[in-house]
């Protein structure tokens, strides 16, 4: 849903912030979001910030896949 969110593929809007990494870094990749802090267990728990953590932690190659059964297969590899 998140790969599907972030190519803009359904109409939900996300209030999260991009990096504008240029190049992916040793833990993230080029397309990875700021996830708020928050000190609330339920609001850590939620899916969008347990989401943008595993889309940030994705290689460079699976989060630039073209279409969305491409996506699901590669994280079958991840």
């Amino acid at each position: 849903m998140f790969y599907k969110i972030h190519y803009q593929l359904v109409s939900i809007r996300i209030t999260l912030t991009s990096k504008f990494h240029l190049q992916p870094t040793r833990t993230e990749n080029i397309f990875a979001y700021n996830i708020p802090s928050s000190s609330c267990d339920y609001h850590l728990q939620s899916f969008f910030l347990r989401t943008v953590w595993d889309w940030n932690t994705l290689p460079q190659e699976i989060v630039q896949l073209g279409t969305v059964e491409a996506f699901r297969r590669a994280l079958l590899t991840v």
